[in-house]
């Protein structure tokens, strides 16, 4: 321990001027954070600049700093002249840890709970959230950083490395993306993969500082990361088909409650307006049912619905994946492949349709008094801009949102002094604001009018109550009737 804290020591004392401009990147952004908050400042090009530029500098400084770091003892190669001392890999590596600890992370953290602070929200309130940025920051950034470091001499090759890796993550996640369309995930699939590849890059950290065996430690470094592929391809993207079933009869038993059903109205006129929306995605094609929720109660609330369904076809048969789902009051969005309505094209086919979803219960509606600025439920912060119009109040949330939230209240339909409005509803569902430098969430309330100075607005959290499993069955219907123009 002694001899890591005189490591330690030293590193201070050569990184003492990159410490000293990281510090002051990061004043800097709790600074300028705050200034671009205000609409005002929505035109100050200069200062829109600026803090673009900071989003690229403090990261930037990362690299620079963990590079000059581990580079100070570099582990490639056996000509350093550390190796001659005394210096024990354990002593090392926890030096630069510590270092990592201290110099890099817990000032990020301070950084971004004086951000916290000037929302004016409460920092014990947003503890989870913050934590859960730091470890998707160090998982993401810091820990490839370091690891990238470990197995390279000079910060040139240590970048070319990094870049390498970032250009193949993006063009394959894409490629395959687009090709296949969204997928229900699995559950529990960042968590999963948080545990196995920071395991990994930690593993090849340690490996590297122990034996040096920089040809192995590259190797198990890009293993890794193809991994990462693979985790996100088959967990994220849903596409281990029997993982996904077993977690669908695990998490959504099959409902047991009688009334509460699926029903198909084959009256019902279709709808053919996407409005401003897309009607396909990929090779994918929008379709909406009739086919609504029925059961004791109102359901007002649905989250994580995904559906499965099979197509019979004279001599075809589909059986799509989980895939997310959109049920509202008078029907069910679903994704066909053109492949399965090219095969049911001018015929009726029969349909049996899976859907699971999580049943949200009300809590305590809570009033809020607009003002030109004002605290909201789920410790947020709201403007009200005099001079906007329309959709005019702007509210920020530390970290997250961490339940489904309804708006309502009366909105103007022309202008507050005009008298005549409305009644308007938003509805704000559960966010995360990843491993961002700014940690706040943006989100404009959009009631469909105008919001006046002294509206009441009522906040409404929804809370998970059950899991349910669905099952429709459909003998005949025409799905070219049902396509999104």
């Amino acid at each position: 321990m002694i001899q890591s804290l005189h490591i330690l020591r030293k590193d201070l004392r050569h990184l003492w001027l990159d410490l000293l401009l990281y510090a002051a990147l990061l004043i800097a952004s709790s600074i300028v954070t705050p200034m671009i908050w205000n609409e005002a400042n929505i035109s100050n090009t200069p200062l829109q600049l600026f803090a673009a530029l900071l989003k690229v500098l403090i990261p930037l400084m990362w690299l620079i700093l963990i590079s000059r770091l581990i580079h100070d003892e570099a582990l490639v190669g056996d000509t350093q002249f550390w190796i001659t001392r005394p210096y024990r890999w354990t002593s090392l590596l926890s030096a630069k840890l510590l270092f990592l600890l201290l110099c890099v992370m817990l000032p990020f953290a301070v950084m971004q709970w004086a951000l916290v602070l000037q929302l004016s929200a409460n920092p014990l309130h947003t503890i989870s959230g913050q934590l859960l940025v730091l470890l998707s920051t160090t998982l993401i950034v810091w820990l490839p950083f370091t690891v990238a470091a470990s197995v390279t001499s000079v910060v040139q090759r240590m970048f070319l490395w990094l870049l390498v890796i970032v250009i193949v993550w993006g063009a394959v996640l894409t490629a395959l993306g687009s090709a296949v369309g969204p997928r229900m995930p699995f559950p529990f699939a960042p968590e999963l993969m948080a545990i196995v590849i920071g395991a990994l890059l930690m593993g090849t950290l340690i490996y590297q500082f122990s034996s040096r065996d920089t040809r192995r430690s590259r190797i198990a470094f890009v293993a890794t990361t193809v991994l990462f592929v693979v985790m996100f391809w088959s967990l994220e993207q849903g596409e281990i088909p029997g993982l996904v079933n077993f977690s669908v009869q695990h998490h959504y038993p099959l409902s047991t409650n009688g009334p509460l059903n699926l029903v198909f109205n084959p009256s019902a006129v279709p709808s053919q307006d996407a409005g401003t929306g897309e009607h396909t995605i990929g090779k994918l094609v929008i379709a909406r049912l009739p086919i609504t929720l029925q059961g004791p109660g109102p359901i007002t609330q649905l989250d994580h619905q995904n559906v499965s369904f099979t197509i019979d076809a004279p001599g075809y048969h589909y059986t799509s994946p989980w895939r997310p789902a959109d049920l509202l009051d008078d029907n069910l969005m679903l994704f066909l492949p053109q492949g399965a309505l090219h095969a049911a094209h001018g015929s009726n086919v029969h349909m049996h349709i899976s859907e699971v979803a999580q049943r949200l219960m009300p809590g305590t509606p809570q009033m809020v008094t607009v003002a030109s600025e004002f605290r909201v439920p789920g410790n947020g912060s709201c403007r009200l801009p005099s001079r906007l119009s329309g959709d005019n109040v702007s509210c920020r949330y530390p970290y997250e949102i961490k339940l489904r939230t309804t708006i309502q209240g009366p909105v103007a339909d022309d202008s507050c002094s005009s008298g005549s409005a409305h009644p308007g509803m938003e509805t704000l569902g559960t966010r995360f604001s990843g491993n961002g430098l700014d940690p706040t969430i943006n989100i404009p309330l959009r009631l469909g009018g105008k919001i006046c100075p002294g509206t009441q607005l009522t906040f409404t959290d929804y809370h998970p109550a059950e899991n349910f499993l669905l099952e429709l069955d459909i003998p005949s219907i025409s799905l070219d009737r049902y396509l999104v123009r």
